[in-house]
């Protein structure tokens, strides 16, 4: 387990109108899985790949608003050749997947309305507008840029306002008003983590920030683009064809609001860096905002989907390639992470932790299997409930405005209230961690065990953890 779904693992054990600097969507659905599968890798893997799939779903239909089928197609395997979406979705994220998925369903509810404006299509617009302001709050700058795009399209432009138009927003803010009420009465918790991301300084000159923006869009289209030009390379340049009108009606105003939408985009992060001091910036946070370039290219130049142009195996096939490297990727990660890490067995990649067995030496050690559970880094915490499904766990990181030592005091007051014991457990380059945390639980040495793992060589240093089992009767504060 990595990072994001770690911090689902943990969070999925209770719902909650809200989860920190995430809207509770994500989490949502993988509870729901959680509670028929358990706190696996397999109830990870379901939730995960059924977002990724439902990008390219939405994606496909989008394009085919337009498109034709093999157009369509194109689109939606173009996010393959987005870094982001293509590699990075599959190696760890979560709400950004689900986000992507979002704004591209919105573009198409949008398309749709455009070319007919009913009742049932301003639902839609509304439905998707909610459901991504529940899977990421940076979503409202996809509505927004959407929304002033529409108004700079006259065809666009009328269909806003037409009969039933007001279901658009009744919808979103019904899907949207929970944890909207949320996010007002935990406002610091909901945005001081993003903010802190960002870093904001006016210390920092614009251009460190305009060039972090630049970096980041390239890592994010750069490949995409490339692909792109070696495909179809001359083509690029050739005129529409004279009947252009006739045979793509709908270019007249889709390029237009496509475009003005990736305009309204790029000048908000521009604004970001030049007003807002924003510094840093994240290939996932800019992956759902620039998901519809690949279908505003191909609207843009619709000629190239033709069924007889010889140059678009090119494109299908540099798509086949990269799928192909990046499932090669995927499946030898964690024995490349174990090889890159042999030598360093106290900073092992997640990948290559012995779970199974680190829990079974745990046992034998004393644990009791029902106890609360406290890592000193979620991610660890994550796999030890993945391990032990029936009992609480926590991380106890240091963070803004919470010490590690606050945190195990928090878990210990609740063992004793709920007559559980307490396992603390870390890896070995915690242990200033538990300068910290020991005594809170009133033992003064930790103990420590070396464990192999299956996905690192065979002459690789064993991994080092250290825990501490508090157990009911001797939680400090419990009843004897």
């Amino acid at each position: 387990m990595k990072w994001d779904e770690s911090e689902q693992i943990l969070w999925s054990q209770q719902l909650a109108l809200g989860y920190g600097a995430q809207p509770p969507l994500y989490t949502w659905l993988q509870w729901a899985v959680i509670q028929v599968l358990g706190p696996s890798v397999l109830a990870l893997a379901l939730v995960k790949h059924a977002a990724i799939g439902l990008t390219y779903v939405l994606a496909w239909l989008a394009a085919r608003q337009l498109l034709t089928a093999r157009g369509a197609f194109w689109v939606a395997s173009g996010l393959l050749l987005m870094p982001p979406f293509g590699w990075n979705a599959v190696r760890d994220l979560t709400h950004t997947v689900l986000v992507t998925a979002m704004a591209l369903g919105l573009c198409g509810a949008v398309l749709r309305l455009v070319q007919a404006p009913r009742p049932g299509h301003y639902a839609l617009v509304g439905l998707f507008c909610g459901l991504g302001m529940m899977a990421k709050y940076s979503f409202a700058l996809s509505i927004g840029a959407f929304f002033v795009a529409c108004l700079t399209v006259p065809q666009a432009r009328r269909a806003l306002f037409q009969r039933g138009w007001w279901l658009a927003p009744l919808v979103g803010l019904l899907i949207f008003a929970p944890n909207g009420w949320w996010v007002l009465n935990h406002w610091h918790e909901a945005t001081a983590a993003t903010l802190d991301k960002m870093e904001i300084s006016q210390q920092v000159s614009v251009f460190t920030g305009a060039a972090n923006l630049l970096q980041i869009t390239a890592s994010t289209l750069l490949l995409w683009a490339l692909v792109v030009v070696l495909a179809f390379r001359g083509q690029l340049r050739a005129p529409l064809p004279a009947d252009a009108d006739a045979r793509w009606p709908w270019r007249s105003w889709a390029w237009p609001l496509l475009g003005r939408y990736l305009l309204f985009v790029g000048l908000a992060m521009v604004a970001m860096v030049v007003l807002g001091d924003v510094s840093n910036f994240k290939e996932r946070w800019l992956l759902p905002l620039v998901a519809v370039v690949p279908l505003a290219f191909f609207v843009w130049r619709p000629s190239l989907q033709a069924d007889d142009n010889p140059r678009g195996g090119l494109y299908t096939g540099a798509v086949l390639v990269f799928a192909l490297i990046f499932f090669a990727m995927a499946t030898a990660r964690p024995w490349v992470a174990g090889a890159r890490n042999q030598d360093k067995p106290g900073e092992a990649d997640e990948l290559t932790f012995p779970v199974p067995e680190l829990a079974a030496r745990l046992r034998q050690a004393g644990y009791d299997g029902r106890g609360d559970i406290v890592g000193a880094d979620h991610m660890l915490a994550a796999m030890m409930r993945s391990e032990f499904p029936q009992v609480q766990a926590r991380g106890c990181a240091p963070l803004p405005g919470r010490t590690p030592a606050a945190c195990v005091a928090q878990a210990l007051q609740q063992a004793r209230a709920t007559g559980r014991g307490l396992l603390l457990v870390s890896r070995a380059r915690d242990a200033g961690w538990w300068a910290a945390v020991l005594p809170q639980t009133g033992y003064k040495e930790y103990e420590s065990m070396a464990i192999p793992s299956s996905k690192m060589p065979v002459d690789a240093a064993p991994m080092p953890f250290h825990f501490v089992w508090v157990p009911p009767q001797t939680v400090p504060g419990a009843q004897p």
